[in-house]
């Protein structure tokens, strides 16, 4: 007997971007509709408000065109306490969130249908409000 394997021909996905804090663990992740320059900056943007006390921020991301931009270098100019450092190509192994998108796929969201985003994204955010320091 043949197997059924459910499936949901609306398909759509959930892209994300996150980042992890090296002084205390913590990882912020949130959802970004693609990636582009504008939808970086506003990752960026969030990042300033909830680090505005900080002088000095570095940012290790990797090769993606849209944190080349002009738009970008223009944004992090204006905001001097924050820098982009960009970690060598096609080594993820160096950025720490890649870990994590690793174990998140592992264990929350591999061969798993979800009837909406909404419920992706609630076991996504499960998943990180979850992790022990143990896992981080």
């Amino acid at each position: 007997m043949q197997p059924i394997i459910p499936t949901n021909s609306s398909w759509s996905r959930v892209n994300l971007t996150g980042f992890v804090d090296p002084c205390n663990g913590r990882i912020i992740v949130n959802t970004m509709g693609k990636g582009t320059s504008q939808n970086f900056i506003k990752q960026l943007t969030l990042l300033f408000e909830e680090y505005k006390t900080k002088t000095k921020i570095t940012l290790y991301v990797d090769n993606a065109r849209w944190h080349k931009t002009q738009t970008v270098k223009e944004w992090v100019k204006n905001h001097p306490s924050i820098s982009l450092e960009f970690l060598p190509k096609y080594a993820p192994e160096l950025n720490p969130i890649e870990r994590h998108w690793w174990y998140l796929r592992k264990t929350t969201t591999k061969n798993v249908l979800f009837q909406t985003i909404e419920q992706c994204w609630q076991a996504i955010n499960s998943h990180f409000a979850e992790l022990t320091p143990e896992k981080k």
